[in-house]
Formats: structure tokens, sequence, C-alpha cells
């Protein structure tokens, strides 16, 4: 976004009689006001959003398992999207990729969800898949566990 500069250039100095110009010095609120304000705006990055494809990623070949979308603010990602597990008898650990970015190097991360089938949505290090955990042992589940599932994933992760 462009800084607009109209208001600044509106402000006239005084010209010392009291009864021409505006009360700002424009001088002296340009270090003290203006400065900072450009360096907070210049530092801004504006959003991303888009939409991508969740896919099996655990090799079972179970191919596209549904839609999520993402918000992109700086590093920081919101990803929302609803896996559905087809039936299967794979017992390959269940994971989903597709993720538009890699989960950062600095630590792992999750996604714990409450709704279908109770899993942690488990982000290694500088990954674009997640592995699915059973939350009481947090042992990874199977494709055969997930098969006809219904999932609705919601989190946010940090990337490099």
């Amino acid at each position: 976004m462009a800084i607009d500069r109209g208001p600044w250039n509106a402000l006239v100095d005084d010209d010392g009689s009291n009864l021409v110009g505006t009360i700002w010095n424009k001088d002296a609120i340009k270090t003290v006001l203006l400065d900072p304000i450009d360096g907070l705006t210049a530092g801004m990055v504006a959003p991303e959003y888009g939409a991508f494809n969740l896919h099996d990623a655990s090799g079972a070949a179970l191919g596209v398992l549904g839609t999520a979308v993402f918000a992109k603010i700086g590093r920081l990602v919101a990803i929302q999207g609803q896996p559905a597990y087809p039936a299967t008898a794979s017992g390959l650990s269940a994971k989903v990729g597709g993720f538009p970015w890699a989960n950062g190097s600095l630590r792992p991360s999750g996604f714990y969800l409450g709704y279908g089938p109770s899993n942690v949505w488990h982000f290694g290090l500088n990954a674009v898949e997640v592995l699915i955990l059973a939350p009481g042992t947090m042992a990874a589940r199977t494709n055969a566990e997930m098969s006809g599932s219904n999932n609705v994933i919601i989190g946010f992760y940090v990337t490099d």
C-alpha cells in the first residue's frame, strides 16, 4: 500500500503570527510521528488467501481427500479443510499432504480436532504433510482406522 502524503502536504507551518497555518510544526513532527509510522506500514505484509487439495501422503494411493483454504500473513499460516477418507484396509500410517508451505524448522506443530474421530494432526519439522495421531496414545493412526471418516482440520502453523 502506498503511503498517502496528502494530509502531510496540506499542513502549513505557522508564520509566527499565530494567524496563518496549523499548530503543527512539520519539521518537528516528521521524525516523531511520520518516520515511525512509515516504518511500521512499510513492514506490513498483505495477507495471501487461497485453496489447495488435501491428498493422501501415506503411499497408499488414496488420492485427493478434499480441499482446504488458507490465509497467510507473513510467516503465519491458518488453514481449514475437510479431508474425507475413502473405505480402505491400508495398514500404512495415515498422512495428509498438499499444504502450500512447509512447517518451519524451529519446532513441530500440530492441530487437535474433536469433530469426526478425535485426532492430533502433527506437522514434523520442514514438513508439508501431517501425520494423524491418536490423542490418548499419540500413536500413528492407520489408513484403515481413518477409513470412511469425514474430518475437519483447523489450525495454524509458522513457516520459515
